[in-house]
């Protein structure tokens, strides 16, 4: 079953952590959340902490997967490695969640802690969390309030104490060290060329179709107007003859309208075949996105491997792929002879069919071509040739030899590997010197028979606008109600109000006939 959830967001505390909700469907089986899944130095985590952080990767591992077009990533090796991705990610998470408790074990050392509010911001966000998914899915996935709320614990400490544990690493990084070129290039690639070949083919053919037809169109005009000719001369003789004339004109048209029909149909199956060409096209893209975003293959055995299949490529050969190349080649020629007439670069890739692209590079790029062709070369320079590559013909004008903004980025992605990298060797020298136990039975118990993908962005939309109509509709209600208050209550105080004014006006009717009787009794008394 699969269900949606309501709210899309809660937000961890420092470390960043950002909690979506979930939509799962599962088997129904009991889960044992307080079973001790790993053992770190005598402290424990249970299975439910392990559980809830397999779960919320495993939702945005699915989300973008999914989104490929690959189903059921968990069951599938794609690291190659020989166990599935649900396993890779079992353990990652289990060193994740031990060096984690180490580091709350070291937090001391570091001057690290937690004080009393923020743990209840913890809490409140574990709530929070557990509040904004089905209860139901966060059951059938075991996962529970208390699993996340020390998950996320653990999650801010340790980013606090690798804060303290890279320190004390060296920031200072010189631009030869971090420098970076950039480039404006365009590629040609056989591919390319063979596909505008196969439709300059298409079109040369077309047009010796059109020049055939045209032709034989011309020869049935020529042989019609003879043949009326002759009808008219020979009318007189047989009617016969004119019928039978008459039959092969019928059947010429017959002939010409089929061929025109058989024309046609060829021409409606076209859009069909590219709309089959397009589909595997875009099923290769995904599967190589795919295959990318696994990130199994590091950038030098993908540079390996591109060398492989040139070598491989270039002893098997064919005369058709040979051809391609070499197009490529000479088109690759033929924009850098515009180049250094004085063409401006984009431009002039324009006028061949093709986009500039820019792109910046250290000396360490796997595209080593590339790197040798532009060592040393000064600003603003044309590489003189067409440089060959694995993946075709590069045209290539160096812009920079050190681009300031790329060379500064790179700096901080160095300072970066520099800490990641002394913060595992303390890893690992705490992991020598202390005792880490995985029960593997209890690791086993968190499968993957069920799917968990994060809310889109519309569904998280709509979630917002349900609930932002809900708490609009109960403020006019008690508006309403408040309203309804005011006037009753008004109207109360009014009829009081009346009910006052016309005792007093009865008090005083009475004291003035009082008063009347009063002067009648004395006015009576006088006379006597």
């Amino acid at each position: 079953m699969k269900k949606g959830l309501k709210k899309a967001a809660v937000i961890g505390l420092s470390a960043g952590l950002a909690l979506t909700s979930l939509a799962g469907c599962s088997k129904k089986e009991k889960f044992d959340t307080e079973a001790t899944a790993i053992t770190v130095n005598g402290d424990t985590i249970s299975a439910g902490v392990v559980n809830f952080a397999v779960r919320y990767n495993q939702a945005g591992y699915e989300s973008l997967y999914m989104s490929l077009g690959l189903t059921d990533p968990f069951s599938q090796d794609l690291y190659g490695n020989g166990s599935t991705m649900g396993e890779d990610v079992k353990t990652q998470l289990a060193t994740q969640l031990s060096r984690a408790v180490m580091a709350e074990q070291k937090m001391g050392d570091y001057e690290v802690s937690l004080s009393d509010d923020e743990k209840e911001q913890i809490k409140a966000a574990a709530a929070a969390f557990v509040e904004a998914n089905d209860a139901e899915v966060l059951e059938d996935i075991g996962v529970t309030e208390a699993s996340v709320e020390r998950y996320m614990e653990l999650t801010v400490i340790q980013s606090r104490v690798e804060k303290g544990m890279s320190a004390d690493v060296d920031t200072e990084v010189s631009d030869e060290e971090a420098a970076q070129r950039k480039i404006q290039y365009v590629l040609f690639t056989p591919e390319s060329e063979t596909e505008e070949s196969t439709e300059d083919t298409t079109e040369e053919g077309t047009e010796e179709v059109t020049e055939a037809e045209a032709t034989e169109s011309g020869t049935e005009v020529e042989t019609e107007e003879a043949a009326e000719a002759e009808t008219e001369e020979k009318v007189a003789e047989t009617e016969g003859e004119t019928a039978v004339l008459t039959e092969n004109e019928t059947t010429k048209t017959q002939a010409a309208k089929e061929t025109e029909s058989e024309t046609q149909a060829e021409t409606e199956e076209t859009p069909e075949t590219e709309e089959v060409t397009e589909a595997v096209a875009e099923a290769d893209t995904t599967e190589a996105v795919s295959e990318a975003d696994t990130e199994a293959v590091s950038e030098a055995d993908a540079t390996e491997a591109e060398s492989e299949a040139a070598e491989t490529e270039t002893e098997t050969e064919d005369p058709e792929t040979a051809a391609a190349k070499e197009r490529a080649r000479v088109h690759a020629e033929e924009l850098l002879a515009k180049l250094k007439d004085g063409a401006d670069f984009e431009e002039a890739a324009e006028e061949v069919g093709k986009t500039a692209n820019t792109t910046t590079f250290g000396s360490d790029y796997s595209l080593t071509e590339l790197v040798e062709a532009t060592d040393g070369l000064a600003d603003d320079t044309l590489v003189e040739t067409p440089i060959e590559t694995a993946n075709g013909y590069y045209v290539v004008k160096l812009v920079s030899q050190l681009d300031r903004d790329a060379t500064d980025n790179k700096k901080e992605t160095i300072v970066n590997q520099r800490k990641q990298e002394c913060i595992s060797n303390l890893y690992e020298e705490w992991e020598e010197a202390g005792e880490v136990s995985v029960d593997a039975e209890v690791m086993a118990t968190i499968t993957f028979d069920y799917h968990l993908t994060q809310p889109t962005e519309a569904e998280t939309e709509a979630a917002e606008t349900e609930t932002s109509a809900a708490e609009t509709e109960t403020v006019e209600s008690e508006t309403e109600a408040a309203e309804s208050e005011t006037e009753a209550a008004t109207e109360g105080e009014t009829e009081a109000a009346e009910s006052e004014t016309e005792a007093a006006a009865t008090e005083e009717e009475t004291t003035e006939a009082q008063t009347d009787a009063e002067t009648e009794a004395e006015e009576s008394e006088t006379a006597k």
